[in-house]
């Protein structure tokens, strides 16, 4: 089915990333092979070669969750943590992120245990919108927002942080990072707001099940997703073809 801009959430959510095989089959296949047949070495006969670069249930995830998030493109990872890592793995060594303070603990865990050991160093403050002119350096290339945050639910304006970074840090490449899994695609878009990435831990609402850990990140810049994409299959943080089928499933 080819989704339309008219089509209300509902309608993207049952039928985005929608998959027919050749056999017809009504519901999903899950595809749990590893490798893909190939014509000639490093020609394969179809679109996949190896499930670690790309796989059809997850690929159909991934254009799902883009269409949930108004985005162009999608990315799906073993967990949300293995997104925010792979976030952060992407900036360069010697950089500088912005956080809101009361983030999601496995967050917090992630800037001041693991990307400080790489070089990223994080401030963190309770006032975003009042503190972020303050906070950004020369070297500042990520602020962080969850809103509303987990687990005090505190909410911050995304256009204003948005706005903010532009007046602040032009020129900088500053990548704004929304975590929007409390509110889930059906209440929040952030990139309408000038979110470069939105970040969902998958386990939580986009699941909806709890049989399920995995995490996904959208977003519209294609430069950004190709460097995000390449971290995912060098890094290999990648769910497993029967996570992104449940995931998938309504």
């Amino acid at each position: 089915m080819t989704l339309q801009e008219s089509d209300k959430f509902a309608t993207k959510a049952i039928h985005a990333g929608e998959h027919v095989d050749v056999h017809g089959s009504v519901i999903e296949p899950i595809s749990l092979s590893t490798t893909f047949k190939q014509s000639s070495p490093a020609n394969p006969i179809g679109t996949y070669e190896y499930s670690r670069s790309q796989n059809p249930n997850r690929e159909n995830l991934e254009r799902a969750v883009a269409a949930l998030e108004n985005a162009q493109y999608g990315l799906a990872f073993s967990s949300g943590s293995a997104t925010t890592a792979t976030i952060l793995q992407s900036l360069p060594q010697g950089s500088h992120a912005v956080s809101i303070g009361d983030v999601y603990g496995g967050t917090h865990r992630y800037f001041t245990k693991v990307a400080n050991a790489h070089g990223v160093e994080t401030s963190f403050t309770n006032d975003l919108l009042n503190d972020l002119p303050q906070l950004i350096k020369e070297n500042t290339k990520l602020v962080w927002i969850e809103t509303p945050t987990n687990p005090t639910l505190k909410v911050t304006d995304i256009q204003k942080v948005a706005d903010l970074i532009k007046k602040h840090a032009a020129g900088q490449d500053v990548i704004l990072v929304v975590d929007n899994t409390f509110l889930s695609p059906y209440i929040s878009n952030p990139l309408n707001f000038g979110a470069d990435i939105v970040v969902h831990s998958a386990t939580k609402y986009i699941n909806g099940h709890s049989d399920v850990v995995l995490g996904v990140l959208a977003t519209n810049n294609k430069p950004l997703y190709e460097r995000l994409q390449f971290l995912q299959n060098a890094i290999g943080a990648i769910p497993s073809p029967f996570d992104a089928w449940l995931t998938t499933e309504v």
